[in-house]
């Protein structure tokens, strides 16, 4: 869920995603809830006013648009449910950025790498295995880690190739880089975007989903932060 951090004033304290104020609330762009396939942790980079870098742009593979508000300038994101809106105590699985006051167009880009990449992926048709996609998108290149990793442990992953991975073991003990998994722009607020489709009154996952033209390899995760606030 990403919302302002004081909910623009206002109590939600007894609102449950059957109501009406749930939804008059995502309209007014109070708060974003986003379905995930699964609850485990994730990486979310903010840009503030600047474009994509070119690998980001190449690598999306979904993507949704939504009105913000941020009057009090504290973007939070939280890793959970609604248990935020309720008062309840989400502190483990939030995270709060200053930002300038004001009312957004938040663009939210979802990368393969991250919880939901697959799921939007594999949306798109014709599906493609990703040991397939990545020989077809990157001729000679070796594969990364992780996609030796998938191969190794589903060789269904790179068809045509099972006798190379027949005895190949997955190689976990090497560190690999975190990488992003969900991009949030934030720009000034011109035109109010249409509200996407939703499920049961969250942003459905797959929304914008696209293969890009080439394999995405994965946007490292670099923090800006010192070491002991990581």
């Amino acid at each position: 869920m990403i919302a302002s951090e004081g909910l623009c004033g206002e109590d939600f304290s007894s609102v449950g995603a059957e109501d009406d104020e749930w939804l008059q609330a995502i309209k007014d762009g109070v708060f974003l809830p986003f379905m995930l396939v699964q609850d485990d942790a994730f990486m979310i980079r903010v840009v503030l006013e600047e474009p994509l870098t070119g690998q980001e742009e190449a690598e999306w593979v979904g993507y949704t648009r939504h009105k913000l508000r941020i009057p009090d300038g504290r973007l939070v994101v939280i890793g959970g449910g609604p248990e935020y809106l309720w008062g309840e105590d989400m502190e483990e699985f939030t995270r709060v950025l200053d930002v300038p006051p004001g009312d957004y167009l938040a663009e939210l880009y979802t990368f393969f790498h991250g919880i939901n990449g697959e799921y939007c992926l594999n949306g798109v048709e014709p599906r493609e295995p990703i040991g397939s996609y990545f020989r077809r998108t990157r001729p000679g290149e070796p594969f990364p880690l992780w996609l030796r990793n998938q191969c190794a442990d589903d060789p269904h992953a790179d068809p045509g190739h099972d006798e190379e991975w027949e005895d190949a073991e997955a190689d976990y003990e090497t560190e690999q880089p975190t990488y992003v998994g969900f991009l949030l722009r934030l720009t000034a607020l011109e035109v109010e975007p249409e509200v996407p489709e939703m499920q049961d009154a969250w942003f459905k996952i797959g929304e914008g989903a696209r293969r890009p033209p080439v394999c995405p390899v994965g946007v490292v995760a670099e923090s800006l932060l010192p070491k002991e606030d990581e």
